[in-house]
C-alpha cells in the first residue's frame, strides 16, 4: 500500500478499548445486545469478541470516572447489521436494556442511535459499508 509515496504494509483496525464504570454491567450489555463472547475476564478488565472477531477491551474505571464527550479521541463505535430485521432486533434489545433509541437515514444508510450503560454513544447501521460503500459523512456524526 502506498502512503506519502512510500510503499508500506497496510494495517487494519482490530480492537477498541472502552473505559467503563461497572465492568459486569458493561460486559453483560455488550454480550446480550451485540452477541459478543467473553474471551478473557480478569479483575478490572474483560476482553470481548464481537461477531466477526473485532475485539472490545472493557476496562473498569469506577463510578466517579469522567466521560468527556465531544473532545478529541474516539467518540463511539458504529456497528452494522445485514438486514432491516437485524436492525429492528438490535433496536428492541437496546430499548429493553437502556430505553430510548433514535433512528435516521443518511446517504441511503439507516442508523439506530443509542447509548450504552455509561452513556457512550452507539450507532448501528444497515446496510454495512461492505454492502453499500458510504457516499457521505452524515452530519449526525459531527454536529
Amino acid at each position: 500500500m502506498k502512503g506519502d509515496g512510500v510503499e508500506r504494509a497496510a494495517a487494519r483496525v482490530t480492537s477498541s478499548v472502552l473505559f467503563v464504570s461497572r465492568l459486569d454491567r458493561s460486559t453483560e450489555f455488550y454480550r446480550d445486545v451485540f452477541c459478543c463472547t467473553v474471551s478473557i475476564r480478569e479483575p478490572g478488565a474483560a476482553l470481548l469478541l464481537a461477531p466477526g472477531g473485532f475485539q472490545i477491551y472493557l476496562i473498569a474505571r469506577g463510578l466517579i470516572a469522567e466521560h468527556p464527550s465531544g473532545g478529541i479521541g474516539l467518540q463511539y463505535l458504529i456497528w452494522a447489521v445485514d438486514s432491516d430485521a437485524g436492525l429492528r432486533d438490535i433496536a428492541q434489545a437496546l430499548q429493553d436494556r437502556v430505553g430510548r433509541t433514535d433512528g435516521y437515514t443518511s446517504g441511503g444508510v439507516s442508523f439506530l442511535a443509542a447509548h450504552d450503560p455509561d452513556g457512550i454513544r452507539i450507532l448501528v447501521a444497515h446496510p454495512s459499508p461492505e454492502r453499500l460503500p458510504r457516499s457521505v459523512v452524515g452530519a449526525h456524526l459531527y454536529v
